[in-house]
């Protein structure tokens, strides 16, 4: 991101630009774009200077005072947005997919919309996690175990 304090979103093109500013303002905060000059960057071994690095649509909010209420709106806005794209992504698939139940042990089919999703058990009615292949939870930290039992290393 840029190095004014005032820059709260880096936009790709003039239309997420335009989306950002019209976002912010809906909320009573003025901003501008700041539009930075294209330039070339040198090869780090060739010494060649023919990598042309396209200008950034820098979004600055003119009061220093909103700084924090616009970076906290659009924070929350891309959240939305990346949730909306799961969603849909979930929307659109077909088939089916078996899940195993942790309780019982035994399997079900399921949509494949319902990947990803935490449905009620058919044989034994507890509540399983219908998994989805898009989503990867290994660095997850969870924190404590849900008993209230603290975990011990040995």
């Amino acid at each position: 991101m840029a190095d004014d304090p005032r820059t709260v979103f880096v936009a790709e093109s003039t239309q997420v630009a335009d989306a950002v500013l019209g976002l912010l303002s809906s909320k009573g905060i003025t901003a501008e774009v700041i539009s930075t000059p294209m330039h070339t960057e040198s090869m780090p071994i060739t010494g060649m200077s023919d990598a042309v690095v396209p200008n950034e649509l820098q979004i600055r909010v003119i009061e220093e005072s909103k700084i924090a209420e616009a970076k906290e709106l659009l924070d929350s806005a891309v959240a939305a947005s990346a949730v909306k794209s799961v969603r849909d992504r979930r929307a659109n698939r077909t088939g089916t997919m078996t899940a195993e139940c942790e309780e019982c042990g035994k399997t079900s089919e399921w949509p494949a919309t319902a990947m990803g999703t935490t449905e009620n058990c058919p044989h034994c009615g507890a509540y399983m996690d219908i998994p989805d292949p898009d989503e990867n939870w290994d660095d997850m930290d969870f924190g404590d175990s849900d008993d209230g039992e603290e975990e011990t290393e040995k």
